[in-house]
C-alpha cells in the first residue's frame, strides 16, 4: 500500500490541475497599441465628446470617470502585471464609478462589478461575512486575470471588453454567425445587447477624455463640433 501513494499523489494533482484557470498570458510591457487603434472609432470619439460637455458643468470624480481618491496607480500597475493595458483601469469608471461597495442589479458587486460566480472562478472569496470582490488589490487581480484570458481567446481588447459585459457565450454566438468579424462590425450589425454596444466604446471615450488635461478642449474645439448624440442614441 505504500508503494501505491507517491502515484496515488500525482493522480491527484493532475487531476486538480484539469480545474485550474488556465493561466493568464503576462507581458513585461502591455499591448497598449491594440487598445488604442480603438480611441479614434467614430462610436469613441461621440461618447468621449458627451463626457467633456458634462464634464464642463461637473467635476470628472462626482460623475465617476475617475476616482475620488488616488487608487489609479495601484489598479494600472496590477493589470500590467498581467499583461493587461494599464488604460483599463478606467473600466470601473463604467462598472462602478469607482465605488468598491457598489451592487449591480444581478448579483454584481466592487470596483469591477463582478458577479459571484466569476468572483469564485478567481479565487475570490464571496460570503455575507466576507466578499472580496470590495477589496481593491484582490478584486482586481481577479478582473485582470479575467482580461487576460478573455484577450487571449479572442486576440482583440474590444472583443474582450464586450466578452467582459456580456459573457464569452454571448460574443461566441455572434462571431459564430459572422466569424472573423471586429466588434465594431458586430455592434453595427446589432449582434450584440444594446449594453455592451454601449459598453465597449464608452470605456474608451473614458481613456481618451482622461489621457491628457487637453482631451476635451480638442474635443470640443470649433473644427471639431457637430452632433453630439447621433439620431437615436441616449445621452449619458
Amino acid at each position: 500500500m505504500a508503494r501505491r501513494c507517491p502515484l496515488l499523489l500525482l493522480v491527484a494533482i493532475a487531476a486538480c490541475s484539469l480545474h485550474r484557470e488556465p493561466a493568464p498570458p503576462v507581458a513585461s510591457e502591455p499591448p497598449t497599441d491594440l487598445l488604442w487603434s480603438a480611441l479614434s472609432h467614430p462610436k469613441t470619439v461621440a461618447w468621449a465628446r458627451r463626457f467633456c460637455v458634462k464634464m464642463a458643468t461637473q467635476p470628472a470624480t462626482r460623475l465617476g470617470l475617475v476616482p475620488s481618491r488616488p487608487i489609479i496607480p495601484q489598479l494600472e500597475a496590477i493589470l500590467a502585471e498581467y499583461g493587461v493595458p494599464r488604460e483599463l483601469a478606467a473600466v470601473p469608471a463604467v462598472e462602478s464609478g469607482y465605488r468598491q461597495w457598489a451592487r449591480g442589479a444581478h448579483g454584481e458587486l466592487g470596483l469591477w462589478q463582478l458577479r459571484p460566480a466569476t468572483a469564485r472562478r478567481f479565487g475570490l472569496q464571496v460570503s455575507a461575512r466576507n466578499d472580496e470582490r470590495a477589496h481593491v488589490d484582490r478584486s482586481t487581480r481577479a478582473a485582470a486575470r479575467y482580461l487576460a484570458i478573455l484577450y487571449a481567446r479572442y486576440g482583440d481588447w474590444p472583443l474582450a471588453l464586450a466578452a467582459y459585459n456580456a459573457g464569452e457565450g454571448r460574443v461566441d454566438r455572434a462571431l459564430a454567425r459572422r466569424p472573423g468579424a471586429t466588434f465594431w462590425e458586430l455592434a453595427e450589425g446589432k449582434a450584440l445587447p444594446r449594453t455592451s454596444r454601449d459598453y465597449v466604446p464608452k470605456i474608451l471615450a473614458v481613456v481618451r477624455v482622461t489621457a491628457s488635461p487637453d482631451s476635451c478642449p480638442r474635443m470640443l474645439a470649433p473644427e471639431q463640433s457637430g452632433p453630439l448624440v447621433a439620431a437615436g442614441e441616449r445621452t449619458i
